[in-house]
């Protein structure tokens, strides 16, 4: 019967050594996913600024086609 108690509690110790582990890589994998989440934001509001800019093109600028510049 001890040999059964000694046993039970060193799966107890191990498995809460476990849970404290995988806490700690939960909380790392949640800071982690904040951190990527802000990001995309920020590179989601930087495309839209550079959409405008590109969208708006000087009055009198000439696109040239590429086949023009090919030639040359």
């Amino acid at each position: 019967m001890d040999e059964q108690f000694e046993h039970l509690q060193v799966l107890t110790r191990e498995q809460r050594e476990l849970i404290k582990k995988l806490l700690t890589e939960n909380r790392r994998l949640n800071a982690l996913t904040q951190s990527l989440s802000k990001r995309i934001q920020h590179l989601e509001k930087t495309n839209l600024v550079i959409d405008r800019e590109i969208a708006e093109i000087p009055i009198g600028f000439e696109l040239i086609p590429e086949s023009d510049l090919k030639r040359y």
